[in-house]
């Protein structure tokens, strides 16, 4: 559709422009993500802005942002976008130190490095031996990430 010189999609065009479901333009313009015009019968018309900022949508999604932080992204000056893609960059760093973690953790129970149950009762519970058991292996991947010790594996004191 036509209104003035400005090109305008229906819902239906642009959710095959753009690979995201009508439901999904749906919920964006419902909550307020970015409102799009309407045509006297309510149907949505989405014009070249519409679509640059549902672009903008996915590749914040892509970037791991929650909606209400997108939406917040959306109004930002580019200097206080860039803060976020900052404080994003070191969350993102830190769940891949803890998946790295849970990685080792897992490979040294199935190498046998750590027991599936306990040998020797001590004075501390099970979940504190498993939380050190944890942090000797984070400690060991801190390690490796500054490149002071390059064969964490066989330095792990274990519970066994």
């Amino acid at each position: 559709m036509e209104k003035g010189k400005t090109v305008m999609k229906k819902i239906s065009e642009v959710s095959q422009i753009v690979g995201v479901s009508r439901r999904t333009l749906q919920y964006y313009d419902d909550e307020g993500i970015f409102p799009v015009e309407r045509t006297v019968n309510n149907h949505r018309l989405y014009d070249q802005k519409a679509l640059e900022r549902i672009w903008q949508i996915l590749i914040y999604k892509e970037m791991d942002f929650e909606l209400k932080e997108i939406k917040q992204l959306l109004r930002m000056p580019d200097d206080q976008k860039d803060i976020c893609f900052t404080k994003q960059i070191e969350k993102i760093r830190n769940q891949i130190i803890i998946l790295k973690v849970q990685l080792k953790f897992i490979t040294l129970v199935q190498v046998g490095r750590i027991a599936l149950e306990p040998k020797e009762y001590s004075s501390k519970t099970y979940v504190r031996c498993i939380e050190e058991i944890r942090e000797k292996i984070q400690k060991e991947i801190m390690n490796e990430k500054q490149g002071e010790n390059r064969n964490a594996f066989s330095k792990i004191i274990l519970y066994t």
